[in-house]
């Protein structure tokens, strides 16, 4: 029997997202009589792990692994990855997360000095950093750290044709480095709940009964979702039409934010922020409209997730979305950071029925061709 190849799959945070998603798409659909695989993420809510644990993969949390940027903190975290990978010697080394990007890539660069057989080292960009809303400072000091840390590293998958061109433009990696693997979702495996269930578990959960049009999206709190464009819109929304509900599904850091922003609207009962709820994906039907409205993205698996369920979406031209979503065909492209573009695209759907019927029939065809079989095989190649 041959040895076992060992991958180790590294991320910063161990909260549930779409780069959390990723991983545990690859670490839990590997065969195990081939592989040995190992995720390695830091601070967070442990959602990751305790999804790991249920499918048996092994995994470790990083003490010293913040997102928050801190040398100290940062070199801590640098010398716990290099003692891992010192003693578990993987292969392979698959990196996730801008910090991870740059720690991981430097531990990755000690551990293979002195090995004849090098680990080939992977990164997966899930929208380059700097495209944040940072300070100007922290943007350049991300585009450089990027490009100087990516001679560490074999391979750079990019989740969207444009964070590929992105690098290209800008020779953060040498080209034969780049290549682009779209995410993908497990189509006949994804169940919904009928849209009269969905609602009425929504409902529940903000306790409030009743008809109404409920626009959501799922998504964890962050600056990068744009959330505070959505509560912006819905204010101007509600006061033409207060048979609207805003639900928003997600945990995040922005929480207090965005409730002091929808407090300022006379918010309090048209917009809701539940939580994290579990399975968040199966209550899409639910939502008459999805909207994402994020400033950043990579390749967002809601939206893919969204089109599966037939809903009809708003989302942002930012990341790989311009690639998912084709403007009125099978859902709606805004810029982002315009509450008025949102609460325009919101009425536009609400006052034309025949616009959101043509979504529903694009809806599926457009999703079938981002499956996660492809995804899986693809990335997996690069392993070998």
């Amino acid at each position: 029997m041959e040895n076992k190849q060992k991958i180790i799959y590294l991320i910063t945070k161990s909260e549930w997202g779409g780069a959390q998603k990723y991983i545990f798409n690859l670490a839990t659909n590997l065969d195990k009589d081939k592989y040995d695989v190992l995720v390695l993420a830091g601070e967070g809510n442990d959602e990751l792990f305790n999804r790991l644990k249920e499918s048996e993969v092994d995994y470790i949390k990083l003490d010293s692994l913040k997102r928050a940027i801190s040398l100290k903190q940062d070199f801590k975290a640098f010398n716990e990855i290099y003692k891992i990978l010192k003693k578990e010697k993987p292969d392979v080394i698959h990196l996730n997360s801008s910090k991870i990007s740059i720690l991981g890539s430097l531990a990755a660069k000690r551990y293979n000095t002195f090995r004849r057989d090098k680990a080939k080292v992977i990164y997966t960009v899930h929208g380059w950093v700097f495209n944040e809303p940072l300070s100007p400072f922290k943007q350049r000091m991300y585009f450089y750290l990027e490009k100087w840390t990516s001679r560490f590293k074999d391979i750079i998958i990019c989740v969207s044709e444009l964070d590929k061109q992105i690098a290209t433009a800008a020779n953060i990696a040498l080209e034969d480095k780049l290549v682009t693997i779209h995410n993908g979702i497990d189509l006949k495996n994804l169940k919904f709940l009928n849209t009269k269930l969905a609602k009425q578990i929504l409902l529940q959960n903000i306790k409030r009964d009743g008809k109404f049009t409920i626009i959501g999206t799922i998504a964890n709190l962050y600056k990068t979702k744009g959330l505070n464009s959505l509560i912006q819109a819905a204010g101007t929304l509600v006061k033409h039409n207060n048979n609207l509900l805003f639900i928003v599904i997600g945990e995040g850091p922005e929480r207090k934010n965005l409730e002091n922003l929808i407090k300022e609207y006379n918010l309090e009962k048209n917009f809701y922020l539940t939580g994290n709820i579990d399975k968040a994906y199966t209550l899409l039907k639910g939502f008459d409209i999805f909207v994402l409205p994020s400033v950043k993205e990579g390749w967002p698996y809601t939206i893919l997730e969204a089109l599966a369920a037939e809903v009809p979406i708003i989302a942002t031209k930012v990341g790989g979305i311009p690639e998912i979503i084709n403007d009125l065909s099978n859902g709606i492209l805004i810029k982002p950071g315009s509450y008025k573009n949102i609460a325009y695209a919101i009425a536009e759907i609400i006052d034309n029925p025949v616009l959101k019927k043509d979504f529903k029939k694009n809806s599926l065809l457009s999703v079938s061709k981002y499956n996660l079989e492809d995804f899986l095989q693809q990335t997996y190649n690069i392993y070998k």
